[in-house]
């Protein structure tokens, strides 16, 4: 009976995955053959073109995109200063933009000092970039949903009848379950999961799909793709060559022809844990970032002192150890045993405590702008047990090297990157006792963007990477430790 149980619960399941199997030949993204060479623009935006022509996926080369098309119609502009530094400049307040880019003109505009900003400060901010970046696909797919151009691959026929002919293998599997258990209690509990799990491979196999109409546009554009791969050399280009190339420029970096002027355009790139953009001192300039070793740094002075004791113990006691045990054989002099002992376990215990007792008889005031604020787990603890260090690295201006310093917890959750900040710390074992914000940072409000919800859409992002059933996260991925960088597809 276990055994026929069994068995018709994988023959119902086969047959549901073969229905699964059809329907997703059945709406796979149409055929796409490049059409002839040409240098005329259709009206599709750099980011519509992005999705279209990247098998519906949008690419992170959109949002780069998107900013030198702004740049192209004079909404900013792209100055190379130097070779390494380059500015946008904000030039005026514009009308009619697309959500999508008006939520990249108010990402720069928030970052911008006096309507400036630096090309590589792009990637700085307070915004959860996860929310960030699909706020800005949803808006993207709905504008080629709006002309035409996609749809999504599971219609609500489709999602309906796959949800509702899954229930059948679930309860077979419940009912096979239930009699496999000799308390016939498993039954409801493998019903549910079987039906989880199968609606949650059906969402492995959601996605944007093209119509027949944006499979023209993308031939179109892949034409034009060609005939820019011929001119330009547009794999060399800066991003400030868009004043001479306008358009063109932000169309050859949505079809992944302008790397270089991509990769200077880090908007929807996580900032670099160890590379930080300041203004601090009116001029932007590049900081970098280390995070020393915990050994003797970024600790509390009592810790540091308990630290260096227990560290002096578990040296010296083994020497003394060895010393008897040399001193037994005639090759250490009996005198000298304990004295050399101590002398070694001083010599281990003795910085630590030092260093200590000096940043508690003499700490010092750093004043400055936060460059940086990370938490990372301290051990491999995770969940409710995590423990994590925090730290802080506060630009002074006086040095393009800064060693971030630790804090505790309560004083590092109201801070922001970006806050004018008055410290009181250890310069030696790198522990900040108090801190205070003397002027908030202006990227504070930076992820309060006008969302026109769009993050409602049911749009997944890709093929094999979403979810039919409900995000825990609806808002997206949140970042709860502002370490962990968010990826998304580059073109190959």
């Amino acid at each position: 009976m276990v055994m026929v149980a069994w068995t018709a619960a994988a023959a119902v399941t086969g047959l549901w995955l073969l229905l699964l199997l059809a329907l997703a030949a059945a709406t796979r993204n149409p055929d796409v053959e490049a059409g002839p060479a040409t240098a005329n623009l259709a009206p599709q935006s750099p980011a519509v073109v992005d999705l279209i022509t990247g098998g519906w996926r949008l690419c992170d080369e959109a949002v780069s995109a998107t900013l030198l098309d702004l740049a192209a119609r004079g909404v900013v502009g792209v100055e190379e200063i130097g070779p390494e530094l380059s500015l946008v400049r904000m030039r005026r307040d514009p009308g009619g933009l697309r959500p999508y880019e008006r939520l990249v003109y108010d990402h720069v505009r928030s970052l911008a000092v006096d309507g400036v900003v630096a090309t590589g400060a792009l990637a700085e901010g307070s915004r959860d970039l996860g929310r960030w970046w699909k706020s800005f696909r949803r808006k993207v797919i709905t504008e080629a949903r709006e002309q035409g151009l996609s749809r999504p691959r599971w219609s609500r026929a489709h999602a309906t009848l796959l949800t509702a002919v899954a229930a059948l293998p679930a309860a077979v599997i419940g009912v096979a379950a239930n009699i496999s258990d000799k308390d016939h209690e498993a039954g409801v509990g493998a019903a549910v999961v079987s039906f989880a799990g199968l609606l949650a491979l059906m969402g492995r196999l959601n996605g944007e799909r093209g119509t027949a109409e944006g499979a023209r546009a993308a031939a179109h554009w892949l034409g034009v793709r060609a005939h820019l791969g011929t001119t330009g050399r547009f794999a060399e280009q800066p991003a400030a060559s868009v004043t001479i190339w306008g358009r063109h420029l932000a169309y050859a970096a949505a079809l992944g022809l302008a790397p270089r002027a991509v990769t200077s355009l880090p908007v929807g790139t996580p900032a670099d844990d160890s590379r930080a953009w300041s203004d601090y001192g009116g001029m932007w300039h590049v900081v970098n970032v280390r995070y020393p070793s915990r050994l003797l740094w970024g600790r509390p002075p009592g810790s540091a002192v308990v630290r260096g004791l227990v560290a002096g113990w578990f040296t010296g006691f083994p020497t003394w150890v060895l010393l008897v045990a040399a001193s037994a054989f005639g090759v250490w002099p009996d005198g000298l045993v304990v004295p050399a002992a101590l002398a070694v376990g001083l010599a281990v215990a003795g910085p630590p405590i030092l260093f200590a007792l000096s940043d508690l008889t003499g700490p010092v005031t750093v004043e400055g702008q936060v460059v940086r604020l990370r938490r990372f787990r301290d051990g491999g603890k995770g969940g409710d047990n995590a423990k994590w260090t925090y730290w802080c690295a506060i630009d002074e201006g006086r040095a393009r090297e800064v060693g971030a310093m630790c804090l505790s917890g309560e004083m590092w959750e109201p801070l922001r990157e970006g806050d004018r900040v008055r410290a009181v710390a250890g310069r030696r074992t790198g522990w900040i006792r108090r801190i205070e914000v003397i002027e908030g940072s202006r990227l504070r409000n930076a992820a309060s963007y006008d969302d026109t919800g769009e993050h409602l859409m049911d749009a997944p992002e890709n093929l094999g990477e979403v979810r039919i059933l409900p995000d825990p996260h609806a808002d997206g991925p949140t970042d709860p430790d502002r370490t962990r960088p968010y990826r998304h597809r580059r073109r190959e």
